[in-house]
């Protein structure tokens, strides 16, 4: 059962790993280390987080490893529209007003030169093996040793710790966009990935891990065709002025 899951969660990961670095060795001020070193890092911390997921999930009683293709369809397509929109809303209607225009083309030519396949890839996979099959199952693994059985102030600790990691890995992202950060900048770093967490988070409890793939994928894929029409015209009328 351990290889097989461990084994599994590697692979789904490659495909991400693989596009990350593409990117990464396109983007500027990533000379701190080497490429061999950078692609070593992606391993360690998908081999890591993977076989942690692996050993705990199937040992957390609330959380399952059945491929059942209804229940993962049904949660990660609901809750993946759910939570794209609600980003979109925040986003547009929150942070775009409350910032610059400079910040926010800065922060649309960030988002165009990660590419889809890094954010879906990545994002969708790696990120969900990291925080929800790793870091979410250990924390109810965890809390079974203190609540048993497992109940709902036990998932909301888990959800809530789980996402609020998340969140915090995106904040060093903002110093890369702008070298003065508006406070709206991390608050909605930090409320915007948690919204992603809480759902992702769901959808694991209720499906398994391939459901909170899917809600993370629909979160980039959802917005990405507002942000290249938008981000376009941005860059469009920069350069005319």
């Amino acid at each position: 059962m351990f290889w097989g899951l461990f084994s599994l969660s590697v692979a789904i990961c490659l495909p991400g790993i693989y596009f990350m670095f593409q990117t990464e060795k396109r983007m500027p001020n990533n000379d701190d280390i080497s490429d061999k070193e950078r692609l070593i890092a992606h391993f360690i911390i998908v081999g890591l987080f993977g076989a942690m997921g692996a050993f705990v999930v199937p040992k957390v009683s609330i959380l399952t490893t059945e491929f059942n293709v209804s229940l993962i369809l049904k949660f990660g397509l609901v809750f993946g529209v759910i939570c794209s929109f609600g980003n979109i809303l925040i986003y547009y209607f929150y942070l775009v007003k409350t910032i610059s225009n400079k910040d926010y083309i800065a922060i649309e030519k960030h988002y165009y030169s990660m590419g889809i396949l890094s954010r879906t890839f990545y994002g969708g996979f790696v990120e969900e093996i990291i925080f929800r099959w790793g870091i979410m199952s250990l924390i109810l693994w965890l809390l079974q040793f203190i609540i048993e059985p497992l109940n709902f102030t036990a998932v909301v600790i888990a959800i809530g710790i789980s996402s609020i990691l998340f969140s915090l890995v995106h904040i060093p992202s903002i110093k890369m966009v702008s070298s003065e950060p508006k406070p709206s900048m991390y608050v909605y770093t930090i409320v915007g990935n948690i919204w992603v967490g809480v759902f992702t988070g769901w959808a694991f409890l209720e499906a398994g891990i391939f459901s909170a793939i899917i809600v993370h994928i629909l979160f980039h894929i959802g917005w990405y065709p507002i942000q290249i029409k938008l981000t376009g015209a941005l860059i469009e009328k920069e350069q005319h002025i």
